[in-house]
């Protein structure tokens, strides 16, 4: 009896080619210690813009997405990735935390550039 592909399989190999071209660049420049933190902030920024995709057509949103790619580019590159001082579990706790506060920043800046019709509704709404 065969076994029909379904879409769980599909987003499984799409995942993994996804990550296997990402990691691509780090190998051919000899990288490869930047490749984990590169992965999990590219992660981090994926699922804010998922989180965020209902206010996608806004242009503050794709700014402050640029904005928060550039300070992680920066932290990749400017910081000491050893493998030797900090395990999984720091590391995906950090995740956790860089997520957080993404999601924060990108919420305070939606507040700040929203419009006044805006403001209004979901002042109405809120009261009612």
């Amino acid at each position: 009896m065969k076994k029909k592909w379904d879409l769980s399989n599909l987003t499984t190999l799409a995942i993994i080619a996804g990550v296997m071209l990402f990691l691509t660049p780090f190998y051919y420049f000899d990288r490869m210690d930047l490749a984990r933190p590169s992965l999990g902030s590219a992660a981090v920024i994926g699922c804010a813009i998922f989180t965020y995709w209902k206010v996608r057509s806004r242009r503050w949103f794709w700014i402050a997405i640029a904005g928060v790619t550039a300070l992680h580019v920066y932290a990749v590159l400017h910081v000491e990735w050893s493998d030797e001082r900090a395990s999984i579990y720091i590391l995906g706790f950090l995740g956790l935390i860089d997520y957080g506060s993404t999601c924060g920043l990108i919420k305070i800046i939606e507040i700040i550039c929203r419009s006044p019709e805006d403001a209004e509704s979901q002042r109405s709404n809120t009261l009612q």
